[in-house]
């Protein structure tokens, strides 16, 4: 999936796990869920994130290369971790709310990367990889119905937590 697809989803794990939180709550749920769901692509060079931080992603990608272990649950779990021990020395008091954004929004990634067809090694670090290859990466089911369907997911739930 491209990085907006990715963004999208992230933002509607985070807009989920919300729930009925006030706007400003769902705000930063969202944000963070929807920046954790592009950290697995950190992996390859030529992703939105890893333009941001070539020489990061250039030695992850000769290191494990890419689906590997930022593709996995394996993660996902350190993903969340360090988004808590980041929360923790930053002295900001959010509780688990931005740890599980952020793991919520890295396991968006993994689930939208199952539809693709080289699939997720989930359970890393065994090497099958698992998935239902449905749609290619920028490939027009991609531009015509998945982005589009996670626009319209986010905007529902704004409007559900509003209400």
């Amino acid at each position: 999936m491209l990085w907006r697809t990715h963004f999208l989803a992230g933002a509607a794990a985070g807009l989920l796990l919300a729930g009925h939180a006030d706007i400003k709550t769902a705000a930063m749920t969202a944000g963070v869920a929807g920046l954790a769901a592009l950290l697995p692509d950190l992996d390859s060079p030529q992703s939105k994130v890893g333009r941001m931080v070539p020489v990061i992603s250039w030695a992850i990608k000769k290191a494990v290369g890419h689906r590997g272990p930022l593709h996995s649950l394996a993660g996902a779990v350190v993903a969340g971790l360090l988004a808590f021990a980041g929360l923790k020395m930053s002295g900001l008091h959010y509780g688990l709310a931005v740890p599980l954004a952020a793991a919520a929004g890295y396991v968006s990634h993994l689930v939208m990367d199952s539809f693709n067809p080289q699939g997720v090694p989930w359970l890393w670090p065994l090497e099958a990889h698992f998935g239902l290859p449905l749609v290619r990466t920028g490939g027009l089911l991609e531009h015509l119905a998945v982005t589009p369907a996670m626009l319209v997911l986010c905007g529902w739930l704004i409007w559900k937590t509003t209400v």
